[in-house]
């Protein structure tokens, strides 16, 4: 009897221990519980919190300011990066004197913040809606109001007042009075006040400080960073264009129009004579015009005639045929592609420098 109790008393300690009698076990399995939860947890609470991210406001569009012509427009942009969607009107490579705006150049015009031109006439075509965009209250910022200018009649400095005086051509003194063909004051409104101020560095700087400020007070934001930056680049600009100049033993220039006074003042070179002989390409040269341009450049001894944009290609030519010299096409008006506007005056002068060497 007693060998059959001991079976009985094993199996209930099976059962005992089988039911939770280990004081060990409990607690392992009572803590693998949390670990599981905070599994869990963990994934499921970034895709709730990742959602309201999907629903974010698009970031509101920049303001618009819109730059007449590519040479101020390779100036503007980066002082504005960031701040402004600046939109170029006058495609780069056409001829700002001959534009003439479309329906939707005017709308742009209209609904920007701002529009930044040049000018004393040089955008001819866009003169009356410039005009009326501002009576009707839309800012406009004119370069060639905060530029020390050239005129005309300060070529007289010269002493060519004689052979072919500038002076008095624009004058429209008695030896050459072009007053009826080529009246600047009357056609353009301009006078003699040269408005291609972007051939020289320092005349962009100068303008600047005035820009930035009306920019910054226009668009909310303080610009005087971005212009010290601007300022500083062009004046070494205008230190290694100088370089390239020196070079150059002696630069008399015939043009294409009279477009390079600024460079030619600022450089130490002398324009003599333009195929067309006026501010804008719109004019047309007389035969007693070209008769004299050729007598000057055969004179004052010219390497190369200078052509651009808006020049007669025909009319060019036949001059430097009959001077006996080569002709040398120049970007005035015309950004380099990929470049700006650094890239623009280097190449002025490099394209000077190597014609007249």
């Amino acid at each position: 009897m007693r060998l059959g109790i001991i079976p009985t008393l094993a199996v209930s300690g099976l059962l005992i221990a089988a039911c939770g009698g280990d004081d060990t076990a409990a607690p392992d399995t009572t803590q693998a519980a949390p670990a599981t939860t905070a599994a869990s947890v963990a994934t499921t609470v970034p895709t709730t919190t990742a959602a309201p991210t999907t629903t974010a406001a698009p970031a509101a569009p920049l303001p618009l300011v819109v730059v007449t012509y590519s040479v101020l427009g390779a100036v503007v942009e980066p002082l504005l990066d960031g701040v402004a969607e600046v939109k170029v009107l006058i495609p780069n490579g056409q001829d700002p004197h001959a534009f003439a705006p479309s329906a939707k150049d005017v709308e742009a015009m209209s609904s920007s913040a701002m529009v930044v031109a040049n000018g004393l006439a040089l955008e001819e075509g866009l003169e009356d809606v410039l005009d009326r965009l501002e009576g009707e209250g839309v800012p406009v910022f004119r370069v060639t109001d905060h530029v020390t200018l050239v005129e005309l009649g300060a070529k007289d400095d010269h002493d060519h007042g004689d052979d072919h005086d500038h002076g008095d051509d624009h004058d429209h003194g008695d030896d050459h009075d072009h007053g009826d063909d080529h009246d600047h004051g009357d056609d353009h409104d301009h006078g003699s006040e040269d408005p291609h101020v972007w051939t020289d560095p320092l005349a962009f700087a100068e303008m600047l400080p005035a820009l930035g400020a009306r920019l910054g007070e226009v668009l909310g934001v303080d610009l005087g960073s971005a212009v010290a930056t601007t300022v500083a680049d062009l004046e070494a600009l205008d230190a290694e264009v100088g370089a390239i100049m020196a070079s150059v033993p002696e630069c008399t220039l015939v043009t294409g129009h009279d477009s390079m006074q600024y460079f030619a003042r600022r450089y130490g070179c002398e324009v003599v004579g333009t195929v067309i002989p006026s501010l804008s390409t719109g004019a047309e040269a007389s035969a007693g015009e070209l008769a004299e341009l050729r007598e000057v450049a055969r004179t004052t001894g010219v390497k190369a005639i200078f052509t651009e944009l808006g020049t007669p290609a025909t009319v060019a030519e036949q001059v430097a045929d009959e001077v006996g010299v080569p002709l040398v096409e120049l970007s005035t008006h015309v950004v380099p592609d990929g470049g700006g506007y650094a890239e623009f005056v280097r190449g002025l002068a490099r394209d000077i420098a190597e014609a007249l060497a």
